[in-house]
């Protein structure tokens, strides 16, 4: 590549420093008071107990990577979002009016369905962490908890065990939840609350050996429509799941309680009697 000529090189050099030094003096860390731990879940669930469920609407992008073969397939479409606590969840992508597939998780399993692969993979919670999963683009296990719109436990003693910290530069208050495996602690989790509105910004999944499984970046919170009491939800979610290298957004365009009556208990209901694929695939075997 040609050098540049001397004096475009000194104004890009200068660009480049004055960019680096306002990212520095954006914000600067914060000194101030912060609140207990206590105080802190209080808060939080003074807001998340009253999500009792969600629907979203919007737009998703992917490159999702097949762990078996790297093969990348990027798409985009429209996205349906259905929620209620804990781990019921539903999504359903759309390309031009057609599935092209769905994520689903009930108190017992999850599951995702591949239409382009005219295959259902599914697996139990209770038997999570099979070499298996690492066969999927994405985790439905894990989307979940990236609302991260769930009531922390009241009881700050109960595994998986809440721990809090405080980071000044990010103006955050960091938890991260632990359990105690046979030999060690682990922890499982990690999400930072905005110092201000205590709105979840970054959400952490990790395996037993502290490996990222799931990173999710929480963008530009919303008023959600139907509730009694303001409630704001991200309308962003940039995820990225590192054993496959897949990334994944969601963009909503709007957040409401429900429509139409849904989500209800039967959106969440195991689609194993009729998948409207040919292939089934258990994750547990």
């Amino acid at each position: 590549m040609p050098a540049l000529p001397r004096n475009l090189a000194a104004l890009a050099l200068a660009g480049l420093l004055a960019g680096c030094a306002a990212k520095r003096t954006t914000r600067a860390p914060w000194a101030g008071p912060t609140e207990p731990m206590d105080v802190v879940v209080a808060r939080i669930n003074e807001r998340n107990v009253r999500i009792d469920k969600l629907r979203g609407e919007g737009r998703f992008e992917a490159d999702l990577v097949d762990p078996r073969t790297k093969k990348h397939e990027p798409g985009d479409g429209d996205i349906t979002l259905m929620y209620m606590p804990r781990r019921s969840l539903f999504i359903r992508g759309r390309v031009l009016g057609q599935d092209v597939f769905r994520i689903g998780s009930n108190d017992e399993r999850f599951w995702l369905i591949l239409k382009m692969q005219d295959t259902m993979y599914w697996g139990e919670h209770r038997l999570v962490g099979g070499a298996r999963l690492r066969e999927l683009p994405v985790r439905p296990d894990l989307l979940a908890e990236v609302l991260a719109v769930g009531p922390i436990e009241a009881d700050l003693l109960k595994q998986p065990t809440p721990v809090m910290r405080f980071n000044n530069d990010q103006h955050a208050y960091m938890f991260t939840w632990n359990v105690q495996l046979s030999d060690r602690w682990a922890v499982q989790k990690e999400v930072w609350y905005d110092r201000e509105t205590l709105l979840p910004k970054l959400v952490l999944l990790f395996d037993e050996n502290g490996r990222i499984v799931l990173r999710a970046y929480l963008q530009r919170p919303v008023d959600a429509e139907g509730f009694d009491a303001p409630v704001k939800v991200a309308s962003v979610y940039d995820m990225y799941f590192p054993d496959t290298g897949s990334k994944f957004r969601m963009e909503f365009d709007e957040w409401k309680r429900e429509n139409r009556g849904a989500p209800s208990p039967r959106t969440f209901n195991y689609p194993g009697d009729d998948p409207g694929v040919s292939n089934v695939v258990p994750l547990d075997e």
